[in-house]
């Protein structure tokens, strides 16, 4: 699957294709207009990062030209968001429920279970990325030069407010601060509230730094060996089965605390 079948299957759910037999054909060719600009700044975000957007080369992506590109989004930035915000939900949307159960009943699963259920999940994860590599190495680089945009919460809503910066900047170039940029941090930050309802339901204590810590060191660990798998360095089932045995001695630290 690739850039324009991720957008296509966005489109499907957001913007009124499933709705296509009774649209209107002037709503139709707008809502395909809007794929397409979509479709085109992601394709340009995958070949160039984020610095190499504007919205003359996304317009021209469409093949529309520029004023038109303001009858579907207001501004780069509110494009960058909104495909932001699909992405992660496709992205989390088919996996969340899992990783949270196997976390709750992590304490009665024994060596085996949690590995088939890991596995699993871990599955996901890789599936997701090489969808499209590409946008999955650019938004790895992009999250290392623009830095974190906020600090990761453990508070106990899957819902977080992300700070957008409000420093000033051009109107044709796409903003580092908010949006695909910081598209992994933000999902980061996700996985540390999916951990946090998994430790809840199982009445597990923690401290939020432990929290953040294992989410930080899981990441690295599943962002690091994606990548080399890209790089044919080793097989996916070799690194998933490491992946298992590391998150398994990350994940009975807070169990062993709790049974002190």
């Amino acid at each position: 699957m690739k850039v324009t079948q991720i957008i296509d299957d966005i489109g499907d759910k957001k913007d009124g294709f499933a709705k296509a037999s009774t649209a209107s054909p002037r709503n139709l060719a707008k809502a395909q207009t809007r794929n397409a600009i979509m479709k085109s700044a992601l394709r340009l975000y995958s070949s160039e990062g984020s610095a190499g957007m504007s919205m003359n080369k996304v317009a021209k992506g469409a093949g529309i030209a520029q004023p038109s590109f303001y009858n579907h989004f207001a501004s780069l930035d509110e494009l960058q968001q909104q495909l932001s915000a699909q992405l992660k939900d496709n992205y989390l949307s088919p996996m969340r429920a899992a990783w949270i159960t196997m976390i709750k009943d992590y304490a009665w699963l024994s060596e085996t279970q949690f590995n088939q259920r890991c596995e699993q999940c871990l599955n996901h994860i890789f599936d997701a990325a090489f969808i499209n590599i590409d946008l999955f190495q650019r938004l790895n680089e992009d999250r290392l030069r623009c830095g974190p945009t906020t600090k990761l919460s453990t508070k106990p809503s899957l819902e977080l407010s992300i700070e957008l910066s409000t420093k000033p900047r051009k109107e044709n170039q796409l903003s580092t601060s908010s949006g695909l940029s910081h598209l992994i941090n933000e999902i980061q930050q996700e996985w540390t509230q999916i951990f946090v309802e998994g430790l809840t339901l199982s009445d597990c204590d923690f401290e939020a730094s432990e929290v953040n810590l294992c989410v930080d060191i899981a990441s690295a660990q599943v962002h690091e060996l994606i990548l080399g798998c890209h790089q044919q360095r080793y097989t996916r089932g070799q690194a998933i089965t490491i992946l298992c045995q590391n998150l398994n001695a990350l994940f009975i630290r807070f169990w062993q605390k709790h049974s002190v």
